[in-house]
């Protein structure tokens, strides 16, 4: 008798949970229907949570948080301390955020009695090494000075 209450509790929990699967399929939170929304009062854009968009003519990225505030994201200049450092605009327009980011190229000089080298380093907004070139100019022979070129004896005439 007992067992026989089981089987029968156990068949009806089946029946009964069997039925909701079918009727409510299960879906992630961030796919349910939220009406809430941000408003960037800049572009005039509408943002629901969670969304993210770079704004056009900017390299700014913006999201809608949970809270219904407005995250930004911008480009950052790295605290870069050797060499003399220029920001390189990227070649192409239109980048979504951080692609559209400068890179900066730093250039340092370093002379010594054979040559120069010249060491260019190019960085990330976030102050990365992305890439290192060297280039050294090697002086083979230097031309003598004109006081210190031999010539010739001179031989005065006078007539």
């Amino acid at each position: 008798m007992i067992e026989s209450k089981y089987i029968v509790l156990l068949i009806s929990l089946t029946v009964i949970g069997g039925s909701q699967a079918a009727s409510l399929p299960y879906r992630s939170p961030s796919y349910l229907y939220n009406p809430q929304f941000c408003m960037d009062t800049l572009t005039g854009h509408s943002l629901y949570v969670g969304e993210v968009f770079t704004r056009p003519g900017q390299c700014v990225r913006v999201q809608c948080l949970g809270t219904l505030q407005l995250w930004e994201d911008s480009c950052q200049v790295p605290n870069l301390k050797k060499g003399d450092c220029k920001p390189v605009p990227p070649k192409e327009t239109g980048l979504d955020y951080p692609r559209c980011c400068p890179l900066y190229e730093c250039k340092s000089y370093e002379t010594h009695a054979g040559g120069t080298l010249e060491q260019t380093n190019t960085y990330n907004q976030y102050g990365s090494l992305l890439n290192t070139h060297l280039t050294e100019v090697i002086m083979i022979s230097q031309r003598p000075l004109q006081a210190e070129t031999p010539t010739a004896p001179v031989r005065k005439y006078q007539v």
